[in-house]
């Protein structure tokens, strides 16, 4: 009974197979959706009944019911061919079920009522949301890539899934390409950003990345209460304005490896920006930072809002002073390091770190902080971690977004400029970029390497970058 896209496959198969399909059968097999399920059944009462619902347990039909529900899909017009070599659930009266579903070619296997859910739900998994990742696909990549160029890559996945199952995953969740991740976001529309995290965060649990794997899921906390009661054994610290990216990941790496308990901090320190710096314009996705963190390998995101860090009537500051805040950055940004030693001298007592970590690619800020910690005898370690660099060789920053092509292009000049160890070779470098440098000059912090230092203005963006000279690039 049913005349629908199963249903009607069904007659086909049978009547291929040699088996009657008949108004008056004493079988009645019911193909109709499952909230109909029972009623039917019991307008038959007086035969043998049997359902093709995986979801509806058996014990819904009269005593001597069967289930039968082929493990197919149905999009309307399939031969009985489509049956053959097809799992098939059964239930209740084996005795009828399993005979029928070997006419039809299916192969047989056992399903209790109290398996049906979890059973049905794989399967939805497996065939309906499959369609429905692909029309997302579609609809992302309108304009730029067809449905008929994504079919093959879609029959290969799944022909390697059949294969080889969860070993046959690929891609840069996979390989921890997390800045590709990002980039991949970053170009989607807002409509399909909630499926395109779930199915991010359950790659990285397939791929053996996620968070989840041996460890708690990261907690966001908002307030220093919530924080100290988060943290256990070591705690290392890497301090961050969000818009995260590979070099901020790599902090986060090393930091997990050598403490017991990860601390990220996202706060957009208004005491650091200048009157004409945008920092209403400064790039804010907590939702994004926060996976990223979580993939990295930290404990507990540390976002308070700036009232828990400025609280009204705040009136203090912390400031190195002297030649290492006179130079380079603090010569062009009067008051920049008075803003960030004053929230790292908040955050070092907020959180009580073990360990902190800052990149190189602020070697002024570096020594700025460890300065201040060294003064104010915070009981902190203060390490700094090697630039990461993007394939082409720009140091990696959260302004590379504001770069076009051609800006970044002429940003790459950086980099090699400050490679030469010598301002010279560096400044023709620049010359030939078409960049005039804000500051070009050697820094010699007095506790740690000299470096060749560079800032400038490409297109929209001031960018930093250095080498130890004589050392590691």
């Amino acid at each position: 009974m049913g005349r629908g896209r199963l249903g009607t496959a069904l007659a086909q198969a049978f009547e291929s197979a040699g088996i009657a399909v008949e108004d008056d059968a004493p079988v009645v097999l019911l193909a109709v959706p499952d909230a109909a399920i029972e009623e039917a059944a019991a307008f038959y009462a007086d035969r043998i009944v049997g359902h093709t619902s995986g979801a509806t347990p058996v014990a819904v039909l009269p005593a001597g019911g069967f289930g039968l529900h082929p493990l197919q899909t149905f999009a309307g017009g399939e031969g009985p061919e489509t049956f053959r070599g097809v799992g098939a659930a059964i239930g209740g009266d084996t005795t009828i079920a399993r005979p029928l579903a070997l006419a039809l070619g299916m192969v047989p296997f056992e399903l209790s009522d109290s398996d049906r859910p979890t059973y049905h739900a794989a399967a939805s998994i497996a065939s309906n949301f499959l369609v429905t990742l692909e029309a997302t696909a579609e609809q992302v990549g309108d304009g730029v890539i067809t449905r008929e160029h994504l079919v093959p890559l879609v029959r290969t996945t799944v022909e390697n899934w059949a294969a080889r199952g969860s070993g046959a995953l690929t891609g840069p969740v996979a390989r921890g390409d997390e800045d590709t991740v990002a980039r991949q976001r970053a170009a989607l529309p807002a409509e399909v950003l909630e499926v395109f995290d779930a199915m991010v965060e359950r790659t990285r649990v397939v791929g053996g990345r996620s968070s989840g794997a041996g460890r708690q899921e990261m907690r966001v906390v908002r307030s220093v209460e919530e924080l100290r009661r988060s943290l256990s054994g070591s705690v290392g610290l890497v301090p961050t304005m969000g818009a995260l990216h590979e070099g901020h990941l790599s902090l986060i790496r090393r930091c997990a490896a050598e403490n017991d308990t990860t601390v990220v901090s996202l706060f957009v320190n208004p005491r650091q920006f200048g009157e004409d710096e945008d920092l209403g314009g400064y790039p804010r996705d907590e939702k994004r930072d926060a996976l990223l963190a979580e993939q990295a390998g930290a404990d507990v995101l540390f976002a308070p809002p700036t009232e828990a860090v400025y609280p009204e009537g705040f009136a203090s500051a912390v400031e190195v002073e002297g030649a290492l805040t006179e130079v380079l950055c603090g010569a062009v940004r009067p008051g920049h390091f008075r803003g960030v030693t004053t929230v790292v001298a908040k955050l070092f007592n907020m959180v009580g770190p073990d360990r902190a970590y800052f990149g190189q690619k602020d070697a002024q800020q570096l020594a700025v902080i460890r300065r201040m910690a060294r003064d104010l005898d915070f009981p902190v370690e203060v390490i700094g971690c090697p630039i990461v660099r993007d394939e082409d060789g720009l140091a990696m920053s959260s302004r590379n977004r504001y770069l076009t092509a051609e800006d970044r292009r002429a940003a790459t000049a950086l980099g090699r400029a400050v490679a030469t160890g010598s301002e010279q070779e560096a400044r023709a470098i620049l010359d030939g970029a078409g960049i005039r440098p804000e500051y070009l000059e050697v820094f010699e912090p007095g506790d740690g390497p000299a470096t060749l230092a560079v800032a400038a203005r490409v297109g929209r963006a001031r960018l930093i970058d250095n080498a130890i000279i004589g050392g590691a690039k």
